[in-house]
C-alpha cells in the first residue's frame, strides 16, 4: 500500500520558536546555577546537564506548573501551525523526532491544539517523580553514529520507523525532513534522491551541510526555509499540497 509523503519535523526552533530546554532553564536565576553544573554539558552531555537543571528548579521551588506555563508560552515559528494542519489535511503523515522530551512536546502541541496532526513523537521520555521533580531518560543508548548524541540518533529512529511501516505494508512516495540543528544532519544524509531535506536558513544545520565534502553531500533535494509560510509555499508544488 502506498501513502502520501512522510514529513519528519524536529521540534525546537523548527516547530516552536525557541529551545524548550533553555526556556525551562531560564526560570532559574543565573546565580543559582553552580559552575560544576554548567560544566556538565561538556563533560557528560546535554541530558545529564538538563537533569541537574531540573533538580535545581525543584530545589528552588519552581514546580511543574511553572515549567509547563513557560513551555506553552513559546510561540510557534511563523506559519508553522498552518503548515502542520495543511499537511495533515492533505493526507501526509507527520512525525516528530526531537532531543527535547515527551512532556514539553506534548504540552506544547496540546496547548496549540496540534496534537491530532502528529502521528508519532520520538523523544526522550520525561515524567515527574513522587517528589515533583522532572526527570528525563535517554531515548536509547547508541554508539554507532558519531554525528549524534548517545541518547538519540535521529537517523536510526527514522530508518527504524520506515522499516516498521514497511513491515505493515505501508510505503511513502517520498520523505521530507525539516530541521535546524546539527543533530538533524544524520537523518538528512540517509535520505534518497526522491526525498526533500529542508534545513532552516541561518541555523546550524544549513551551515553543517555547506561544510560537508562533496562526496558526503546528501542526495536528497535541499529546500531551505525561513518560516512555515515560505516552506508551505515550497511544498505546495513539491507535494501537491492544497490549503484546506
Amino acid at each position: 500500500m502506498n501513502y502520501s509523503s512522510l514529513v519528519v519535523f524536529d521540534f525546537d526552533r523548527t516547530i516552536c520558536e525557541d529551545n524548550s530546554d533553555t526556556v525551562a532553564r531560564k526560570l532559574l536565576p543565573e546565580e543559582k546555577i553552580p559552575q560544576e553544573v554548567r560544566n556538565l554539558y561538556q563533560s557528560n552531555g546535554w541530558l545529564t546537564y538538563m537533569n541537574r537543571i531540573f533538580k535545581l528548579l525543584h530545589d528552588n521551588s519552581i514546580d511543574g506548573k511553572q515549567i509547563k506555563n513557560a513551555i506553552v508560552a513559546i510561540p510557534a515559528v511563523a506559519g508553522m501551525e498552518t503548515l502542520l494542519t495543511t499537511l495533515h489535511a492533505n493526507g501526509h503523515e507527520i512525525i516528530i523526532i526531537s532531543d527535547s522530551n515527551s512532556l514539553f512536546i506534548n504540552w506544547w502541541l496540546q496547548s496549540k491544539k496540534l496534537e491530532h496532526t502528529v502521528s508519532r513523537v520520538f523523544t526522550n521520555p520525561a515524567q515527574f517523580d513522587e517528589d515533583g521533580r522532572l526527570k528525563v531518560d535517554m531515548y536509547h543508548m547508541q554508539r554507532s553514529c558519531d554525528l549524534s548524541s548517545m541518547n538519540l540518533c535521529k537517523g536510526k529512529i527514522l530508518m527504524d520507523f520506515i522499516s516498521e511501516k514497511h513491515a505493515q505494508d505501508v510505503y511513502y512516495d517520498r520523505i521530507v525532513y525539516i530541521g535546524d540543528g546539527k543533530n538533524d544532519l544524520c537523518p538528512i544524509l540517509r535520505l534518497s534522491e526522491a526525498d526533500l531535506a529542508c534545513p532552516r536558513k541561518d541555523y546550524m544545520l544549513i551551515k553543517c551541510l555547506a561544510k560537508l565534502p562533496h562526496n558526503m553531500h546528501p542526495v536528497a533535494t535541499i529546500m531551505a526555509w525561513k518560516d512555515g509560510t515560505d516552506l508551505l509555499q515550497s511544498l505546495e508544488e513539491a507535494l501537491r499540497v492544497v490549503k484546506k
